[in-house]
């Protein structure tokens, strides 16, 4: 199978799908699914935007993509969803309407439910392992969204923090196989110290899953091997646009291929083909 990866989009899902439809007619293959790492930026309402989001779409309307393109059906947005029949599945970051995802999740128990009108973007409930399947071929995927709270009690209730009932849900863990760990934060000082989510570290040290994609932190591109000596650690850029006089391209291995066969065959690259820089800011809407 394939899987396309992508880190924080914010609101650039409409894209996302557009990039996943031109790879596979680049090489003829076909994407299995979507996985995306936290703040989707799924606000479905103008009136329930963060203030981050609020002053970032003031420069680029993009990051209301959601609201947009996927809170109410518009023919241009199918046609183009059309092109492709891989799903997205993210998992929460923290900029989304979390008070809206609340009340989506708790109307069903399966691990993923569908956030849009299209039923093409699904949000992966934190601590539940999503086995997906394609020809016989299995990838258990353990989600973390949210980030972690900052030491001391003050805020730590917030709801871009992760909840107690999530984390309720990771301790009771059964002991089944994690093959790949998509979260929205780090792990706890992996990146820098002090920052990240100490229950992500639990779960990369007692689980050791082959791979972990994670977005939140704002650094380009990065594969590392985590501090567990095992776990392959990767951080794609966030999928926007450079600066003018790099003609505001889009950040280079924003876009990356997992291609899964089993957990004895795998690999895993960034999108770099040429094609790929053609997707500007200005020309993404007409290609």
């Amino acid at each position: 199978m394939n899987i396309a990866l992508f880190a924080d989009v914010h609101g650039r899902i409409l894209l996302s799908f557009k990039l996943c439809a031109r790879w596979e007619h680049e090489t003829g293959e076909r994407i299995d699914l979507i996985l995306q790492a936290g703040d989707l930026g799924a606000f479905p309402d103008i009136g329930r935007l963060d203030r981050a989001t609020i002053k970032y779409a003031q420069k680029d309307p993009t990051e209301l993509g959601f609201m947009h393109d996927f809170a109410e059906y518009r023919q241009e947005v199918a046609v183009v969803l059309e092109q492709t029949t891989c799903n997205m599945v993210f998992v929460r970051g923290n900029h989304e309407d979390h008070m809206w995802l609340d009340q989506l999740e708790q109307q069903t128990e399966e691990a993923v439910f569908p956030v849009d009108v299209y039923q093409r973007v699904y949000c992966l409930k934190t601590g539940v392992v999503y086995s997906f399947c394609v020809d016989g071929v299995n990838l258990n995927i353990l989600g973390i969204g949210r980030i972690g709270a900052p030491d001391g009690p003050a805020g730590r209730n917030a709801p871009k923090y992760l909840q107690s009932y999530e984390f309720e849900r990771l301790c009771g863990l059964d002991q089944q196989r994690i093959d790949l760990l998509l979260t929205h934060d780090s792990a706890k000082d992996f990146v820098t110290m002090g920052y990240g989510m100490a229950e992500i570290r639990e779960v990369l040290n007692t689980y050791r899953p082959i791979y972990h994609f994670y977005g939140h932190t704002g650094q380009p591109y990065v594969q590392q091997t985590d501090a567990n000596g095992q776990t392959l650690s990767c951080k794609l850029s966030d999928l926007t646009w450079g600066k003018a006089q790099d003609g505001h391209q889009l950040l280079p291995c924003s876009m990356g291929i997992l291609r899964w066969d089993g957990p004895d065959d795998y690999s895993f690259e960034p999108v770099t083909q040429s094609w790929f820089g053609a997707y500007t800011a200005h020309t993404w809407h007409h290609l």
